[in-house]
């Protein structure tokens, strides 16, 4: 990526005389690169192998010769250029390196705003299978060859299997629970789901969509095939329907963005078609959502989150954002709209001996799992595009509502990984993100996942069943049945149960702001609702496994920035954070800042607090969504923060959860704070929240939007009214406005 050539070669050179003699003397001022040079295994130019290593292209050509396809599609990212020109230049000599191998371009797509160039074609599977059975043709070939490539990628590979097991189970007709609401849904949609095509005539969707298919996707859809998206469907509308929760009194959008097509060992899967580029389709179906297209108005302007429960298991994010994350981010600032993203699944066996732990007591048997998938963190990474920034990342947690009573009725030869509901699943998706930003964000229940011997290997293997447990969804059966149901798990799930909160939230929002009249301004909804998905999550019932089994001594100093790859900021409660108690009072705040600026908010101290040393935490959360600079390794241009450690009060001190450092590196704040000794104060003394704003990779050219949350609570056991004294100080004294 050096641009002065004669510099590079003066570099290079430099490295080959170090590791022939790296005693040898440096040149005066370049002594610190013999330290630079120790970490390094070679310094070469970008090549052939550097386009496609890591990239899961060879591992798709050899599935897809197995399966006969005659044309092998690729997408083929160039290296960006700011000159249209140059780019047309880069194009030409990539369609004549395409044409050389006997294939064809079939689409250009150029996104300025992510710096993204790339190219969908083709190659005969003839020339595919020579590159395949001699590896050492593709030093040769034009295409590997050429400068202008970055990197060779599959197509596709957001896909998801269709269930064979024709396991579906009827809705009770007589179980109220299941049954319509009686109030139509609003027709303005708040969340957006982009997946597969939903069974829409659905006993549990029936009049519950808004389906916009412009792809003409439906035509391609038996109704059995129908899974994926009725799945999402059904836990973004019913939740999880072992839990007979209330329906969303809006409809869902639903955008398809997935076909079925064969698996190659049979059956079929929902994935993204071959002859589109993801980073297109899904920027034309928001762009869809709020402008105006083809002399049409916007498909659906009132979204306030879209929900993507795919992944792309080829691009596990190791160390740069995938264009799929880029494109996320962008929209997200550009359309002031909040992703929520799935960490992504590893259906990977636990490299254990099922000898080994099949009869191990329960609480040892859990330790073992605990520090087997932790060692395996390397092939358990997050799933593009997981790694979004703006967006909100979910993982799963291991619990659901079903009946099934572990160990008694667990299918025979099976065993429950975890005495400990709510710890992260075993096939979720680990962090961190960009910059080892904490991620996954948050955890959502993703269900139940058992395990059972796999053969021949003799390992721990995965169950995969549509019997529980699990979370029951909506389901067309093998037969497009109106009236079926399954049990599904995982980290798509759980994304799901996330847009469902956020609806509720919304609804909140909503009839806050009809009491508060311009304090909640509809521009922060997006912002708020990230931030109130967030603020109820804590570490309390998932951290002592994990401190147990894998704090050590060499560890023990960064141990919570470590572990927080694996939970996040936690198991979300967002109960927690929208309903106030006698012990408890949420204050929410928002505001707009620009480079160097930053605003002040106002935590009344209630006073039946002072000189007591009752135990009392304090919860706030910030998050915002930034425009971000692809030119830049900072990647995020509006850093914000607050430091709780600012307040005068000894009211709460003691930080908990995730590390201090690691919750300033993404667009999230969630800092808990507890305290318990004697701290005198007066009658109208508060706690200040100082909220600030800095350019962290480029210029700040417009305000940015955050939301803020701040929660005091004590024990309910304790009978101080602190949420009434904190109202009462608040209605008198006139809060400058953010």
């Amino acid at each position: 990526m050096m641009s002065n050539q004669q510099a590079l070669g003066q570099m290079r050179r430099l490295f080959e005389r170090w590791r022939e003699s790296p005693n040898e003397r440096f040149p005066p001022g370049l002594a610190s690169l013999r330290s630079v040079f120790a970490h390094l295994y070679d310094f070469r130019l970008w090549g052939p192998e550097d386009r496609i290593r890591e990239t899961g292209l060879v591992d798709d050509w050899q599935t897809r010769l197995a399966g006969n396809d005659p044309i092998v599609p690729f997408e083929a990212e160039l290296w960006f250029r700011n000159s249209p020109d140059m780019c047309q230049m880069a194009e030409v000599r990539l369609v004549e390196s395409v044409r050389s191998l006997g294939g064809e371009v079939v689409q250009q797509v150029i996104i300025p705003g992510i710096a993204y160039h790339a190219i969908l074609g083709g190659i005969p599977a003839a020339r595919v299978r020579d590159l395949i059975e001699h590896p050492e043709r593709r030093q040769e070939i034009p295409l590997f060859q050429n400068e202008e490539i970055m990197y060779v990628r599959p197509v596709g590979q957001c896909a998801v299997p269709i269930p064979e097991d024709d396991a579906g189970v009827d809705i009770p007709e007589d179980d109220d629970a299941n049954m319509a609401s009686e109030d139509e849904p609003n027709d303005d949609p708040i969340v957006a789901l982009f997946d597969g095509m939903p069974l829409t005539g659905h006993q549990k969707l029936n009049g519950r969509l808004v389906v916009d298919d412009p792809d003409g996707y439906e035509d391609a859809y038996q109704a059995s095939w129908r899974s994926h998206g009725t799945a999402m469907s059904s836990l973004i509308c019913h939740g999880d329907l072992d839990e007979a929760s209330e329906p969303i009194n809006r409809k869902l959008y639903v955008r398809p963005i997935m076909k079925p097509k064969p698996a190659l060992r049979g059956g079929a899967i929902e994935s993204i078609p071959d002859d589109v580029l993801t980073i297109d389709l899904i920027h034309k179906a928001v762009r869809r959502l709020f402008e105006s297209e083809n002399g049409e108005p916007p498909a659906a302007p009132s979204v306030r989150v879209i929900n993507l429960s795919i992944g792309n298991p080829a691009q596990p994010f190791v160390r740069e954002m995938s264009s799929l994350a880029r494109l996320l981010d962008w929209l997200s600032h550009k359309y002031n709209v909040l992703f929520i993203v799935s960490a992504g699944n590893h259906a990977r066996h636990i490299e254990i001996a099922w000898a080994e732990i099949a009869n191990l007591p329960p609480s040892d048997r859990q330790d073992r799992i605990i520090e087997a998938v932790a060692a395996d963190t390397r092939n358990r990474r997050l799933l593009s595009p997981a790694e979004t920034l703006n967006g909100l990342t979910v993982g799963a947690s291991h619990s659901d509502a079903s009946q099934v009573q572990i160990p008694l009725q667990l299918p025979p030869n099976t065993i429950d990984p975890f005495i400990q509901p709510g710890l992260p699943s075993i096939i979720s998706a680990h962090g961190p993100g960009h910059r080892r930003a904490i991620k996954p964000d948050v955890l959502f229940s993703g269900g139940k996942q058992i395990l059972r011997e796999y053969m021949p290997t003799g390992v721990a293997g995965l169950v995969s069943s549509n019997r529980p447990p699990g979370q029951c969804v909506a389901t067309p059966g093998a037969s497009g049945r109106l009236n079926q149901t399954r049990y599904a798990r995982g980290t798509s799930n759980a994304a799901a149960l996330a847009s469902r909160a956020a609806h509720f939230l919304y609804d909140v929002i909503e009839s806050l702001r009809e009491g508060s009249s311009d304090d909640l301004p509809e521009e922060y909804d997006s912002v708020l609702i990230k931030t109130l998905l967030i603020h109820g999550a804590s570490w309390d019932d998932i951290y002592s496994p994990y401190q147990s089994v894998l704090r050590n001594s060499d560890n023990s100093r960064t141990f919570r920035d470590y572990v927080a790859r694996f939970m996040g900021y936690g198991t979300a409660d967002v109960s927690k954070t929208v309903v106030c108690t006698d012990q408890r009072v949420t204050l929410l705040g928002v505001g707009a800042l620009s480079d160097g600026e930053a605003d002040e908010f106002y935590l009344p101290l209630p006073p039946s607090l002072s000189s007591t040393t009752h135990k009392r935490r304090l919860t706030v959360t910030m998050a915002w969504l930034t425009p971000v600079n692809t030119r830049r390794q900072n990647y995020r241009v509006a850093h914000l923060w607050f430091n709780p450690n600012e307040q005068k009060s000894d009211i709460v001190k003691g930080r908990k959860d995730a590390d201090h450092r690691a919750v300033q590196r993404g667009t999230v704040q969630h800092e808990i704070l507890e305290g318990h000794r004697a701290a005198l104060f007066q009658d109208g003394d508060n706690l200040v929240i100082k909220v600030n704003c800095r350019a962290d990779a480029g210029e700040i050219t417009e305000p940015v939007l955050y939301g803020l949350a701040a929660t005091l609570e004590i024990a309910e056991t304790i009978d101080l009214p602190i949420y009434q004294e904190v109202r009462d100080r608040l209605a008198v004294r006139v809060r400058p406005r953010a």
